[in-house]
């Protein structure tokens, strides 16, 4: 039926019919769209809490250290101070005239609403590790467990705290 359609109508016309369908296809995805349900905004990506930040620390750790030679299983224990800080956008507007300066901030908000802009989250500063681990009675492991630790962490070897896991009682 298509072929036959093709060579009844000349070029022009069916250009025409053609430019007519799409339109027509168009129309009907925008109001077919209207039916459907309406997509969420993109989630705010909410600031993960200082106890969010510390587990994912140590687990991250945990499953590094776990994989060094000689190591064996491994806990590890993550201190942090204090709590996040939130940075908001803010705008600065000063005006200067010839006997003073006049300045005025001000926060930037989303969407018109009441809600400031987050511009950066500061997580807490890691005060300190705690690694227990089987192997830490080498002191060849204990050293690359706290040069890993270390290098993973920012911290100073003085701040990592390397043990032995205790043995099992028995009875």
């Amino acid at each position: 039926m298509l072929p036959r359609f093709l060579q009844k109508a000349d070029r022009r016309d069916l250009m025409v019919r053609l430019l007519v369908l799409l339109g027509i296809l168009g129309m009907g995805c925008i109001l077919l769209s209207s039916f459907l349900p309406e997509k969420a905004d993109a989630p705010e990506t909410e600031p993960h809490s200082a106890e969010a930040y510390r587990t994912q620390l140590e687990s991250q750790l945990t499953g590094m250290l776990s994989v060094m030679e000689g190591v064996g299983e491994v806990q590890v224990l993550v201190t942090l101070s204090g709590g996040e800080e939130y940075c908001y956008a803010k705008t600065d507007d000063r005006t200067v005239s010839d006997t003073q300066t006049r300045s005025t901030v001000s926060y930037v908000t989303v969407g018109g609403s009441r809600e400031a802009l987050l511009e950066s989250v500061a997580h807490p500063e890691i005060t300190g590790v705690v690694i227990v681990c089987e192997g830490a009675s080498s002191p060849a492991v204990q050293e690359a467990v706290t040069r890993a630790a270390a290098v993973a962490c920012g911290l100073p070897s003085n701040r990592i705290c390397v043990t032995r896991l205790a043995e099992p009682v028995q009875n």
